[in-house]
Parts: C-alpha cells; sequence; structure tokens
C-alpha cells in the first residue's frame, strides 16, 4: 500500500515509504555539509556561486527533512526508526528542526492505528 503525504501547497504526492524518505534526507544533509565546506573555502565569484547553490540545496534539505518527519508510520518499528532519526538531529545539530517538524512527527505518530 503506497504512502501519501499532504504537502504545503495542499497536493497528495506519493512517498516512498519512511526508510527511503529517511535516506533521502541523509542525502540532502550530506550535501549541505559538503558544499558549506566548500563555501567556506571559497573566495570571490566562486564563494557567490556556491553560496547560491548552498541556499538551493539548504531549501532542499527542508523539504526532505518534513516530509520524513510528517510521512505517516505503519508499524511501531517505522515509528521507533523515525523517532530515532529526529532523536539523533537533535543531539548532533546536523540541522535546525522547527516546531512545525515537530508536530508533523508526533502527529504521524498519533495516527498510528493500534
Amino acid at each position: 500500500m503506497p504512502i501519501q503525504v499532504v504537502c504545503n501547497n495542499g497536493v497528495v504526492e506519493e512517498a516512498d515509504g519512511v526508510p527511503n524518505l529517511i535516506a533521502a534526507h541523509r542525502q540532502a544533509v550530506a550535501m549541505v555539509e559538503r558544499l558549506g565546506k566548500r563555501w567556506m573555502g571559497a573566495e570571490g565569484p566562486d564563494a557567490t556561486l556556491t553560496g547560491r547553490r548552498l541556499d538551493s540545496v539548504m531549501a532542499e534539505e527542508v523539504i526532505a527533512r518534513r516530509r520524513a518527519a510528517a510521512a505517516p508510520v505503519a508499524d511501531v518499528v517505522e515509528m521507533k526508526m523515525k523517532a530515532a532519526y529526529f532523536c539523533r538531529l537533535l543531539g548532533n545539530d546536523w540541522c535546525e528542526i522547527d516546531v512545525d517538524d515537530l508536530r508533523a512527527l508526533l502527529g504521524s505518530f498519533a495516527k498510528l492505528q493500534a
């Protein structure tokens, strides 16, 4: 059964499941880290171009994080997986998690059918 996630624009999108959404977010975080390191060492026009690309990648990371937070969980295993992942994000300061992300995360847990 495919999982559906409703995005901010109200359009229903098909998701790949919790593990794949978490993997997509991890890739986005890794890309932000790589570009951030490159940007810190860049100078002149190269720094400007890298900074613009970094802004774009950071926006993609936010979208991936929100999709992972809002994705409904199918069972307790997926709930534990999401909880552990977001706990690591908070504990290691890998990215900023805002209140809306936490609400979406907790809301996805509340919708779990026993």
